[in-house]
């Protein structure tokens, strides 16, 4: 249910957008563009390496890791730390995913241990953005991950919301700020701002514009404050590398915020928290921080690539309605200072996304991906999944010449 669930919001925020064919870029491409894969296997490393792939990663569990609370797999970490000893002696990189998503029973049953929507059911997902205790548990698990697998090994880490799999609250068009520590309850996170309109609910009446933005705002703003949280646990246990932060899609963009506002906040993809433009501009300015869009060549936006212009145009203005995901936040990038990077929707998300998957002509997902990277100066660009490059479904060697340019 957690992965169906997941499938929705992307849907939604995915949601193909009928517009022009994509424009040339006018932004000069980046020479230090680096090629990667993900979930990559340590038996085809020196493939991938080979073929131009020089980024790798690597994906935890920590359900796998922790499945009792403080009862840790090393047997499993050891396994997973002789795959980044391997990655990395065939000259690779690697980045890693913490696998919080992917949270033991254990933390579920924690006390605040799971969202609750505006209709008080809980979430199938870890809530790990209202609930201290949760905090911690996490804190212990990356504390043991860090004593396993070196952080001076790892070149960067993907940041998430925790409980889902990219800055998301779960899908499904709710709102999930409705635990007792959301309302006020005493085991908030002390960096998290109290809720400014405890026991009012998204459609109901009673507070004003100005009110209902700042409970928008602040719900937004919770996302960043369990990124935060992140990068201090991280740079605590001696983590001195990048921050990958994994936004997909178009989002909420400013006039749909507007509206939503207005509407007193209709259930909807704002209940995901996807306001990107609200997201980034409340992140700390870091130069070790990336935007990294994890819907790349999604179809929104035609594919459309970036401009040179595009600086100009302000976030808040009505033309950037109708770009591609990549095309969007590349422009939220510049105007925070952040770095670029991101990866294509997997492998079985969409009927439609998946025939743009398999079409290795100039009209393909990958041809558009690499478009996109190319065109927007992103840092590096990961093909999801690495399975796929190896099984048949799109072979490795196309995209080791789209790399190579062929």
């Amino acid at each position: 249910m957690r992965r169906a669930r997941r499938l929705v919001v992307l849907a939604a925020l995915v949601a193909l957008t009928a517009c022009s064919a994509p424009q040339t870029s006018m932004v000069p491409a980046s020479r230090s563009l680096v090629f990667g894969t993900l979930v990559s296997p340590a038996d085809r490393s020196a493939d991938e390496a080979r073929g131009g792939v020089s980024a790798a990663m690597v994906e935890l569990s920590w359900e796998q890791a922790e499945p009792a609370e403080g009862t840790f797999d090393d047997r499993y970490l050891r396994s997973v730390r002789a795959d980044v000893d391997t990655l990395r002696a065939t000259g690779r990189t690697v980045t890693l995913g913490l696998g919080l998503h992917h949270a033991p029973d254990w933390v579920l049953a924690l006390p605040g241990g799971r969202f609750v929507d505006e209709h008080g059911d809980p979430s199938e997902e870890a809530n790990l953005v209202f609930a201290r205790r949760s905090r911690h548990a996490a804190e212990q698990y990356l504390a043991h991950i860090a004593a396993v697998l070196d952080p001076s090994l790892v070149h960067d880490v993907r940041l998430t919301s925790g409980g889902v799999a990219e800055v998301l609250y779960p899908g499904g068009g709710h709102y999930w700020a409705f635990d007792d520590n959301a309302q006020g309850g005493a085991d908030l996170p002390a960096s998290m701002p109290p809720n400014p309109l405890p026991g009012w609910r998204p459609g109901q009446p009673g507070p004003d514009e100005s009110q209902v933005r700042e409970w928008a705002d602040w719900y937004v703003g919770a996302l960043d404050d369990v990124v935060v949280w992140q990068i201090s646990t991280l740079s605590a246990l001696g983590f001195t590398g990048g921050y990958e932060v994994l936004t997909p899609g178009v989002g909420v963009r400013p006039g749909e915020y507007a509206t939503a506002i207005r509407d007193r906040l209709p259930a909807g993809l704002l209940g995901a928290g996807a306001a990107w433009q609200v997201f980034y501009q409340r992140l700390p300015r870091r130069p070790d921080l990336t935007v990294y869009v994890s819907s790349v060549a999604d179809g929104s936006g035609g594919d459309d690539v970036c401009r040179a212009e595009d600086r100009d145009v302000p976030v808040d203005s009505s033309a950037v309605e109708g770009w591609s995901a990549v095309r969007w936040q590349a422009r939220l990038a510049a105007e925070y200072g952040y770095s670029l990077s991101g990866e294509n929707p997997g492998w079985r998300q969409s009927p439609a996304l998946d025939r743009s998957y398999v079409d290795l002509t100039d009209s393909g997902m990958m041809a558009a991906a690499l478009a996109q990277a190319r065109g927007c100066g992103f840092r590096s660009f990961y093909w999801a999944h690495a399975e796929q490059l190896w099984d048949g479904t799109v072979p490795f060697e196309v995209y080791a010449a789209r790399i190579a340019g062929a």
